[in-house]
């Protein structure tokens, strides 16, 4: 089961899903709540909530148990928070792979993270463009939304704070977890996602953690084929190994 990030959709993964089916796996890929619609200046991401996120990928999971005797979840950032919830709650899981997750805003404090998903149904929603210059007209994949809400953007960083609570008081469900990490991802907070993984591995969770070094320059979205800065070639023999190989 794959999930796609925050303002992105499931065509994000029409390459990588075929290679993985191509090699004999089934693969579900579902779309997260108001996200994928054709108008990409839509207003719906104004009503993203964390509970209704939460319940989309317990769904798409409860089909996935039904596609195959093992099952693999891996996400890219949204899609990697999720993943972690699902690996922290559900135990049907049996690979969890946590792909640049969101468990932090850039830049500020995690603190501040946490409290802006402690506050999302409050928070008020102000638009904020990927791309200040380029607006509507960013480059890229053109079935991503080139802007989003405050506020939703606060139920994806709630969705991180619960799994970074959980993960302090109890070991995660599922029974194995792979973390993916670029050392210079612009759009995340590395260091919030290695005290998720001490808390987990202090639990006695089996938990692995890959990083793209700093020199490979990669950016945020790894998965994308028609990204700008796209380097499938590279990524992808890297990723479809952690996602298949030697599932438990």
């Amino acid at each position: 089961m794959l999930l796609h990030g925050f303002t992105n959709c499931p065509q994000m993964y029409s390459q990588l899903a075929q290679e993985l089916f191509d090699l004999g796996h089934n693969v579900v890929v579902p779309r997260l709540p108001h996200h994928g619609l054709a108008d990409r200046l839509t207003t719906e991401l104004t009503r993203l909530e964390a509970r209704e996120m939460e319940a989309t990928v317990q769904g798409a999971l409860e089909t996935a148990v039904g596609l195959g005797d093992r099952v693999v979840v891996a996400g890219l950032s949204l899609g990697a928070v999720l993943a972690a919830w699902l690996a922290q709650f559900r135990p049907e899981v049996d690979r969890a792979v946590v792909i640049a997750p969101l468990f932090g805003a850039p830049v500020v404090p995690e603190w501040v993270s946490d409290l802006a998903g402690f506050v999302a149904g409050v928070i008020p929603n102000l638009w904020v463009w990927w791309d200040f210059k380029a607006k509507a007209a960013i480059e890229g994949p053109k079935h991503a939304y080139p802007r989003f809400p405050t506020r939703a953007y606060a139920e994806m960083l709630k969705v991180g704070y619960e799994v970074k609570q959980a993960a302090h008081r109890a070991a995660p469900k599922a029974r194995e977890i792979r973390v993916v990490l670029k050392l210079n991802d612009p759009a995340v907070n590395n260091r919030a996602t290695g005290r998720v993984i001490r808390a987990w591995r202090e639990h006695g969770a089996d938990v692995r953690v890959y990083e793209f070094p700093r020199s490979q320059g990669l950016l945020h979205d790894l998965i994308s084929p028609d990204q700008t800065y796209a380097r499938t070639a590279e990524v992808y023999p890297v990723l479809i190994d952690w996602i298949v190989k030697d599932v438990p």
